[in-house]
């Protein structure tokens, strides 16, 4: 959601790369995958490209690494090269992972900024709460700030999961009905008894990656936790906005008949 959120504030071209749809049975077709996904990023640019679970993809090498795997990383990080030593290219490889310290060196040198994006706070699960039920039918007497306080500890996904449950518990409601032989048009409308009986079955998701997280390359910024994650888009949004900016401003050489 965040890394979306980047594009779309930046107005740059949003391109997902899923490891599993770079892995190939065939040999050599990995880096052709990957090179495809750097050529997409080039034609369509300003892009960013977004990899979620980087680490299972850029992890440390280790000797006992697949020889296609290790191929594969060699192509991503030379192609990635490529693209910050031209000054024309509008492209911008953006990644998550909740195991820093699992990452290889070499990719966390190409990446010039690094954000925590930690467990959000009271005032950030009320608006997690609002987004993630907007334009659903819930009670309009819904104490999202209780709720709220409900979460501590709970992450985005964490919260999204919540919701999902207990938006179940209407649904059974109106198929318990019709089984009973009474007919009703729809559901009834999500109730707070619903949010806070999904809370008590749901289990906190636990804060991975702590001890990574001390790691000297992975710096917190100073900025208060309320506005953690909008510091974040607002400093990347900027950087791709700096980038657009300056090859518009350039002037383009013209191309060859």
């Amino acid at each position: 959601m965040l890394a979306k959120a980047i594009a779309r504030e930046s107005g740059a071209v949003f391109i997902n790369v899923r490891i599993s749809n770079l892995m190939s049975k065939w040999f050599g077709d990995a880096q052709k995958l990957v090179s495809a996904v750097f050529s997409l990023a080039h034609k369509l640019q300003p892009a960013i490209i977004f990899i979620d679970e980087v680490d299972s993809f850029l992890g440390q090498r280790r000797t006992t690494d697949h020889e296609a795997m290790t191929n594969m990383k060699t192509e991503f990080m030379s192609l990635w090269d490529g693209f910050t030593t031209d000054q024309n290219a509008r492209v911008m490889v953006l990644a998550a992972t909740n195991r820093p310290s699992e990452l290889d060196e070499a990719i966390l040198r190409r990446f010039t900024q690094i954000f925590e994006i930690g467990i959000p706070v009271q005032s950030e699960r009320n608006k997690i709460l609002q987004v993630v039920l907007k334009g659903e039918n819930v009670e309009p007497n819904v104490d999202y700030d209780h709720i709220a306080r409900l979460c501590e500890g709970f992450t985005g996904s964490d919260i999204l999961e919540v919701c999902k449950q207990a938006a179940f518990y209407p649904i059974r409601e109106l198929l318990d009905n019709e089984r009973n032989g009474r007919k009703l048009d729809k559901p009834r409308p999500l109730r707070q008894s619903d949010l806070e009986r999904a809370l008590s079955t749901s289990r906190k998701c636990k804060k991975a990656a702590s001890s990574g997280l001390q790691s000297p390359l992975w710096v917190r910024p100073t900025d208060s936790e309320d506005d953690q994650v909008q510091n974040a888009i607002l400093e990347i949004s900027k950087l791709m906005s700096r980038i657009v900016e300056s090859s518009q401003s350039e002037p383009q050489e013209p191309s060859s008949p």
